[in-house]
């Protein structure tokens, strides 16, 4: 596992210049890196010209919002997978293997069967896709009631689904972003995430949730800095991951409205130091073990 950066789950913005010295400064090993952008300057110039100075920088690329409207229109789906070769080409001159696309709780087109079989069909397009590239596509699924208030159809908003999509999808490219939050709020625990292997994981992000917080009714505005709820244990959660064998990145991900008023190094500075004391305490933990 590695320590990874992801700007926008902080609300941290900037150029991509900026994240990157922002990134080297706390000694992240990882970041997630706005791909439009990329893919912006290497339609204006080309490929190794807009990847130039992230490939010059000691950091890894953490993953990328997978830029495929992929549940849209057919027209838009099939008019952004006509464009996958340039992305193709800049994930493999940045070293980029990974990127992220979250499953909408629910729909206004068609009901929970049909919209399963609607997004295994798509997302098993897209997964053939990139797989050329070797990048791969973690999936995540949002938890919280007020997501799925504005009425539709119902669609994936719990653990047992998301991952029954992903088996569904039958691609080896395709697995999950472990959103701790959303597991936990979806209905999963420690025991949960123990039946998975380490390779069906390939992102985490990591936020509490606040003690007593009634689940039911539980908003994304709760999601805490992990060790300030008390509800979920990430030294503990990161130990199984370690266990199970993950070795991508890890990231925070508390609700941004916490560091309001904050400046930009101050909110990264924390992130990262709240990061190095969980993954120490999960590497004494493995010690201990180890020793025992």
């Amino acid at each position: 596992m590695y320590k990874n950066l992801s700007p926008s789950s902080i609300g941290v913005f900037a150029r991509q210049s900026e994240l990157v010295e922002i990134a080297l400064t706390h000694r992240f090993k990882g970041f997630e890196i706005e791909i439009g952008e990329v893919l912006r300057r290497a339609e204006s110039t080309n490929v190794a010209q807009a990847c130039r100075y992230l490939c010059s920088a000691q950091v890894r690329i953490g993953g990328f919002e997978l830029p495929v409207r992929w549940s849209g229109s057919d027209s838009d789906f099939q008019t952004d997978l006509s464009k996958i070769g340039l992305l193709l080409e800049v994930c493999t001159t940045l070293g980029a293997d990974r990127c992220f696309s979250s499953i909408r709780p629910t729909c206004d087109q068609r009901p929970f069967h049909e919209n399963f079989q609607f997004h295994t069909e798509r997302l098993q397009k897209v997964a053939d896709a990139l797989a050329p590239a070797g990048v791969k596509l973690a999936l995540s699924f949002l938890a919280a009631p007020a997501e799925r208030a504005d009425g539709g159809f119902e669609f994936i908003h719990q653990v047992e689904p998301l991952l029954l999509l992903i088996n569904g999808i039958q691609r080896d490219n395709v697995g999950l972003l472990f959103d701790a939050w959303n597991w936990w709020v979806g209905g999963g625990d420690l025991d949960k995430l123990r039946t998975l292997r380490g390779d069906q994981i390939l992102s985490v992000r990591l936020a509490d949730i606040p003690a007593g917080a009634d689940l039911s009714t539980i908003a994304a505005e709760q999601r805490l800095m992990p060790g300030e709820g008390g509800m979920i244990d990430s030294p503990a959660l990161l130990t199984v991951l370690d266990e199970l064998g993950y070795d991508g990145p890890v990231a925070l991900a508390p609700d941004p409205a916490l560091f309001k008023g904050q400046k930009r190094e101050a909110i990264v500075s924390k992130s990262s130091a709240t990061l190095d004391a969980l993954l120490g305490s999960a590497a004494e933990r493995r010690l201990a073990a180890a020793g025992q």
